[in-house]
């Protein structure tokens, strides 16, 4: 047996984590253990107008107490809100009012509405109407909530702490106090997520030391790879749902990092609007404009619009881009039970982009040049336009079960692309580079999804269960760029580099120049997951994927290792969980998930080289606490990955007969990471919203090439990485008033290339926010990013010209109309 030394003992860190949970559930039992406030004590109330519905939760919340209706009932009423001194049950009477209905305290504490009927005579009477709890909601839209009620990235919504993974939430309240207006913003501030850059257009992520690339957009996956992909913009979002370690379940295929699920905005029952302009540093202005209405009088044909235009500069010199999004959805009732949802997408986005950023001295130290500096031409461009169009049609039975189709298309083009490049040539002056000119053109990916998804309730030995079963497909077709490169050189100084003047733009002469060949990738699946209630505390989660994989290029390759065609048929990707209540508060959990990820790389005789696989196990504990205001996990994880392609080294070079360069490949890479994470989010008093996340993340090759082996997976990911922001409403003080705060805070890492190192000392970045609500329909907010202006590099790398300073000290400015 193969053995690793100095690896930490698993058993240890499990008890370190039992203990830290037990000290861990004794306050926020505590808190939900308290007695409600006497509902006749007056308090002050500041809730603004929305839906009946919405202003309903609010209100509950902001008193503390749990409230059982049909939302469904109230969303066409529409609510002025409440403000002034009221006891629990006056507020209630005051927001009723004039409604029909009522709110009755039952014997536990808590509120329920019933419907009050007006006889003939005048006499009111209260009819026997069973209101029942809805199961969790995840919109979070008009929540003014940190905490989500559920998540919906396991093909149906569940409690977060019904999920035996760790699940982040960022929701809409969240995304909008800190003004995160595209994925990649929202990722920056995710528990547990590394963002690294391939140059300033191409964004990736990573978890637990392995690449984020499995991306869901309402529940059907897409490949985000590629120079043409915009990053999402947040106006459209109604949440983005982030799954850490292996997605299996999810995906099939893919590392096991986890996977992410953006959740458009969907049309609202009731009409709303809403405007915002903000202004900000490096000449940035944006306009959002938002309404959602109903077609017809009785509100079954509902629509939503969302519109963007974005223009902004940099703290580099000339670098900018301007964006422009359009998001159309309709929602139509077929039936009282049976919706069609229909939507368009499209966003538009021309860059200046540059390819590559700062380089380092030779040694790997920085040359700390100034952090306005731009190695590229006022004439770069990388422009490119997404698109998507998605049908769902969804239909509820009597029996509680659930069908749902959806499909969708997405188109991603790259329309112009011509940059400056710098390459060092001099091995003495450090400042020395030569730039170039590259063109190309014509990248594009085609992609059509689908998905069939039924769910709902099963008996079984007296109990009640749920299963949900479903197929899905996935059909890429990819095209990469052709044109020129490596055009027009010239030696400069990069310390006296001008971007306006120093290299004139020349043109590029693209005739005679073949288009690129198309590479397919088709995935099909069929998944099945059950959630058996064994008793009253202790549920299983089971399931299984099937899954199918084929990948044909059409591309000449330049290496005879590369494979052009290959399938895989019917790999089954189970799965497992145990999710325990200790006590109607706070839940335990343990998870076994296997990795499946093919590697189109020949060995030295000319076979494919096997799957990637692995297991990833994850144990821990999640609470929700008072009444679901409040969402808490503390989890540890281990993944082990194996058989990724390596170098043989010991082989020959060139391998014979597969490889025209380079040293044979076999299957015998294996990695491990480990860590355990801690993550708080909602309201842990009234009028106070918290978000933090806590992650400690160790990774090692164990087995790999003799330099990789015992090193991290990504030196650069910190071991130790800390998300934080918080709110407190101060309207007891003045009215309206939001104050808010938090910290981006991780450890020191470094990169490494042969000798040569790059490091970078810890480092916490500090945020700050103040809004103002004033005459109920208008707010200002104002956003300050690293408060105190700290220089840091958000990518570094010892050689080439991959280093990124992170933004310097920057504001925004959002004024909001309610309309």
């Amino acid at each position: 047996m193969h053995q690793h030394a100095h690896q930490p003992p698993f058993q240890r860190q499990l008890c370190t984590l039992l203990c830290l949970a037990g000290l861990a559930g004794q306050v926020p039992i505590a808190i939900a253990a308290e007695p409600p406030a006497a509902t006749s004590a007056a308090r002050a109330v500041d809730i603004g107008p929305g839906p009946l519905s919405e202003v309903l939760a609010r209100y509950a919340a902001s008193a503390g107490v749990a409230l059982s209706f049909d939302a469904a009932s109230l969303r066409q009423i529409q609510s002025p809100g409440l403000k002034g001194s009221y006891g629990v049950q006056q507020g209630f009477d005051r927001l009723l009012a004039g409604s029909g209905m009522e709110a009755v305290q039952t014997s536990s504490g808590n509120f329920a509405l019933r419907r009050l009927v007006v006889h003939g005579s005048g006499e009111a009477t209260l009819p026997a109407v069973t209101v029942n709890a809805s199961g969790p909601r995840s919109t979070t839209e008009n929540s003014g909530s940190y905490a989500s009620g559920g998540a919906s990235v396991f093909k149906g919504v569940e409690k977060i702490r019904e999920i035996p993974q760790p699940v982040t939430v960022m929701t809409r309240q969240l995304i909008d106090d800190r003004a995160l207006l595209d994925l990649h913003d929202v990722l920056q501030n995710t528990t547990g997520i590394a963002v690294d850059y391939v140059d300033s257009e191409r964004v990736t992520y990573y978890s637990r030391g392995f690449q984020l690339d499995a991306i869901q957009v309402d529940g059907l996956t897409f490949n985000p790879g590629g120079s043409a992909f915009i990053q999402p913009d947040t106006a459209v979002l109604d949440r983005v749902e982030v799954l850490r370690g292996a997605s299996g379940m999810i995906r099939g295929t893919g590392n096991p990092s986890g996977a992410m699920n953006l959740v458009r905005k969907r049309p609202t029952k009731d009409s709303q609007a809403s405007a915002r302009l903000t202004l900000g540093s490096w000449d940035r202005r944006r306009l959002e404009a938002d309404l959602s209405t109903p077609l017809n009088e009785a509100g079954t044909l509902r629509s939503r619009f969302v519109a963007v235009k974005d223009k902004k500069g940099f703290f580099q010199d000339v670098k900018q881009e301007d964006r422009e999004v359009f998001y159309g959805v309709i929602e139509a009732d077929l039936g009282p039970r049976t919706t069609l949802t229909a939507s368009l997408q499209h966003a538009d986005l021309k860059a200046t982009g540059s390819w590559g950023n700062l380089p380092r001295n030779f040694d790997g130290s920085s040359l700390d040049l100034p952090r306005s500096t731009f190695l590229g031409a006022d004439w770069n461009k990388w422009n490119r336009e997404n698109q998507q169009a998605y049908v769902e049609l969804q239909h509820q039975f009597d029996n509680e079960w659930t069908l749902k189709l959806n499909t969708a298309y997405a188109r991603l083009k790259l329309n112009d692309f011509k940059q400056s490049y710098f390459t060092r040539n001099s091995t003495t002056n450090p400042y020395q580079f030569s730039v170039t000119t590259a063109e190309y053109v014509g990248a594009q990916s085609d992609q059509l999804a689908a998905g069939l998804t039924a769910n709902g309730p099963f008996e079984l030995l007296g109990r009640k269960h749920g299963l949900v079963v479903g197929l899905e497909k996935l059909r890429i077709k990819s095209r990469d760029s052709w044109g020129r490169g490596s055009l027009f050189p010239v030696t400069v100084d990069i310390r006296d580099f001008d971007p306006r003047s120093s290299y004139p733009e020349q043109a590029v002469d693209l005739s005679g120049i073949a288009p690129s060949k198309p590479v397919y990738t088709t995935q099909t699946a069929a998944f099945a997951t059950t959630r058996l209630s064994l008793t009253d505390r202790l549920s299983a989660l089971l399931g299984a994927r099937a899954n199918w994989y084929e990948y044909d290029s059409h591309v000449p390759p330049a290496n005879a290792s590369v494979v052009t065609h290959y399938k895989i048929n019917r790999e089954v990707t189970p799965y497992a969980g145990l999710v325990y209540d200790l006590t109607p508060q706070l839940s335990a959990y343990a998870s076994y998930t296997e990795i499946f990820q093919p590697q189109n790389v020949l060995d030295a005789s000319g076979n494919m080289l096997a799957p990637i696989t692995g297991e990833d196990y994850e144990i821990g504990f999640k609470g929700e606490f008072l009444n679901g205001r409040l969402n808490a996990t503390l989890g540890m994880f281990r993944i082990d990955n194996n058989g990724k392609a390596v170098e043989d080294t010991a082989s020959t070079t060139p391998c014979p007969p597969s490889n025209l360069t380079g040293y044979c490949r076999v299957a015998g890479g294996e990695q491990r990471s480990e860590g355990w994470e801690l993550e708080l989010s909602g309201e842990i008093q009234p009028k106070w919203q918290v978000f933090a996340g806590y992650t400690n993340t160790r990774t090692k090759y164990l087995r790999d090439t003799a330099a990789n082996t015992g090193q991290p997976l990504r030196s650069i990911d910190p071991k130790h990485q800390l998300r934080l922001f918080t709110t407190y409403n101060l309207s007891s003080w003045l009215p309206g008033l939001t104050v808010g705060g938090g910290a981006q805070i991780q450890s020191d890492a470094y990169a490494r290339s042969g000798s040569v190192v790059a490091r970078q000392s810890g480092y916490a970045i500090y945020n700050a926010m103040l809004a103002y609500r004033f005459a109920k329909a208008y707010s200002l907010q104002l956003n300050v990013n690293n408060l105190f202006d700290k220089v840091y590099y958000k990518k570094f790398a010892p050689t080439g010209i991959s280093n990124y300073y992170g933004d310097p000290r920057n504001l925004m400015l959002t004024f909001r109309a309610d309309l």
